[in-house]
């Protein structure tokens, strides 16, 4: 008996630590991920073996038998053991039909042709039958256990955030997308956006931070994250951030039974909604604003004696300077030499002309396009014109006002040109395009697990897209991706699989389901979430703890 409760303690120690390397490498190694999951697996099985008929075997058999038989008598326990696992799987019905999005992606290889593409796909989607069979079969966590392991995330993911912020004060990138290097920004954002409310919770719960120091390290640590998605320019993080606060203080609001707190989060929605507003609206209105020029009194020659070149058709304007009047090439070109390694004619590091992104970067700053203007420029400014930076907008580091040109320039390009690259916000929008066209011709059944890849090359052929081939990616919205993969059936099922659980246990009272829900919710409308190995071991594995791994509930 002891031996058997201590073998079973050993289990237990071993699936924590499992989650917990899972937990540590969620936004850092793909490897250490699968590594987990190799391990939860063997807890997996180990979690009802019987180690009383094991023992017992060798107790009433002869040492020839129990030499000759170990291997197979202890074959057949592992057989016994893992089918008692799936047994317990198979009678939790909310657990299975979460993992059933996977057989969703098994029904669908029937209907593709690339079946090398489909078996790399499914091997992604692993994670989602894997951790609901592990978590679901396991004992849940009691609070000090579950808290812990928050915790450990929020530690993790602050160790993520500094790695990437040595990457983007050290001017270790060319697009800033590029400071996170082994994982994708969104990914990072969403991590980011799950910690901050995690912690937010400690914070307001005052029996959960009784002390006054953990408190403090605790804000700190919330505001150097809110901090970080402003430095990264994650327009996604702090969008999605912000959009589940104003649910959550929604949700709250709906649910309160007190007046004096209903008037206070009516306030905060109003004031919110108000503020924001008013801040996008200036930046927009700053955006469109040009400085009036009387063409008729443009200056002839630079102050160097050299004619200068006014192209007055042209109204491309940056930061309400015409970007193309007061032009003298000549003196750019031998000040530039000076100061830069690439050519005039040459092309920055994200392959435009140089000389468009220069005299771009020169009008945002009101400077003239002459020797004079290279010549103001710092040293860093020059760094940020060869990283292709045409804006010094772009180049503030506690701000959002660069994030919102971005959009509309991209939005104000494609209106003129047609061409989305460049623009993520544009390329989304033409992402969509394609996925509509493919839903309309495919609504039924889908084009199949394997062949999204070729499916969405022959849209945009069909569509004559003016996107750049390295850029004619998926959907970018997990939503029109499943309908693309497995038409309006499989819609409506992936749909029911992610909402039927937790209606079924009642989780989204519980305040962590609930805010990760919501987050990964939001996620999917721009990004393809469950499509990595990272977006899918985040969903599958916190949909899982949180649905299936803690005891207590922390209603909201």
């Amino acid at each position: 008996m002891i031996q058997g409760t201590f073998f079973k303690q050993l289990v237990r120690a071993n699936y924590i630590f499992g989650l917990a390397v899972m937990i540590i490498f969620l936004p850092h190694s793909k490897i250490m991920l699968s590594l987990a999951q190799f391990w939860l697996a063997g807890t997996f099985v180990m979690t009802r073996y019987d180690t009383g008929r094991w023992l017992e075997f060798f107790r009433k058999n002869p040492l020839w038998k129990c030499i000759t038989l170990s291997l197979p008598f202890s074959f057949s326990l592992l057989l016994t053991s893992t089918w008692k696992g799936i047994r317990c799987f198979i009678n939790n019905r909310p657990a299975m039909i979460f993992s059933s999005i996977l057989v969703l992606h098994v029904v669908g290889v029937i209907f593709t042709t690339d079946y090398n593409y489909a078996l790399k796909d499914l091997r992604t989607k692993l994670p989602l039958f894997l951790l609901p069979l592990f978590i679901s079969t396991a004992a849940p966590f009691n609070r000090r256990y579950f808290n812990g392991f928050m915790l450990l995330f929020a530690a993790t993911v602050l160790v993520r955030t500094l790695i990437n912020s040595w990457n983007l004060f050290g001017g270790h990138f060319i697009d800033i997308r590029q400071i996170s290097r082994s994982i994708s920004h969104i990914l990072v954002a969403l991590n980011i956006s799950l910690v901050v409310f995690v912690l937010g919770y400690y914070l307001f719960r005052r029996r959960m931070l009784p002390s006054v120091i953990l408190k403090t390290v605790f804000g700190i640590v919330v505001a150097w994250l809110l901090v970080y998605l402003i430095l990264a320019r994650s327009a996604t993080g702090i969008t999605i951030t912000g959009l589940t606060l104003f649910i959550l203080v929604g949700i709250l609001l709906f649910r309160s039974r007190k007046p004096w707190l209903k008037v206070i989060l009516t306030a905060f929605l109003l004031i919110s909604v108000a503020v924001t507003g008013i801040y996008i609206y200036r930046i927009v209105k700053d955006y469109y604003h040009v400085n009036p020029v009387d063409i008729t009194k443009l200056e002839k020659v630079s102050p160097r004696g050299n004619p200068y070149e006014h192209n007055t058709e042209n109204k491309l304007a940056e930061n309400g300077t015409y970007v193309y009047i007061y032009i003298q090439n000549d003196e750019m070109m031998e000040v530039w030499k000076r100061r830069s390694a690439i050519p005039f004619h040459g092309r920055d590091m994200k392959n435009q002309e140089i000389v468009n992104t220069l005299v771009r970067f020169l009008a945002s700053k009101g400077l003239r396009k002459d020797a004079d203007g290279v010549n103001a420029l710092s040293d860093e400014e020059v760094r940020a014109v060869e990283k292709g930076i045409a804006n010094v907008v772009f180049t503030e580091k506690f701000s959002i006002r660069g994030q919102v040109y971005e959009l509309l320039w991209g939005i104000d390009e494609y209106r003129k040109t047609g061409d989305p690259t460049g623009s993520s916000l544009m390329q989304r929008y033409e992402f969509w395009k394609a996925s509509l066209g493919l839903i309309e011709d495919n609504w039924l059944i889908g084009v199949g697990t394997g062949d999204m890849n070729e499916a969405f090359q022959q849209e945009y052929e069909k569509m004559n897209s003016k996107l750049a081939p390295d850029q004619r990616w998926r959907s970018h919205n997990q939503f029109l991706s499943i309908f693309v993969a497995f038409g309006i059936f499989g819609l409506l099922w992936f749909l029911f699989a992610i909402l039927y659980p937790p209606l079924a246990l009642g989780k989204f009272r519980d305040f962590f389901f609930l805010v990760f829900f919501i987050i990964a919710m939001l996620s999917m409308i721009p990004e393809d979430t469950i499509e990595s190995q990272f977006g899918v071991t985040f969903f599958a594995l916190f949909y899982s703890l949180f649905l299936f791994g803690k005891k207590e509930e922390d209603r909201i």
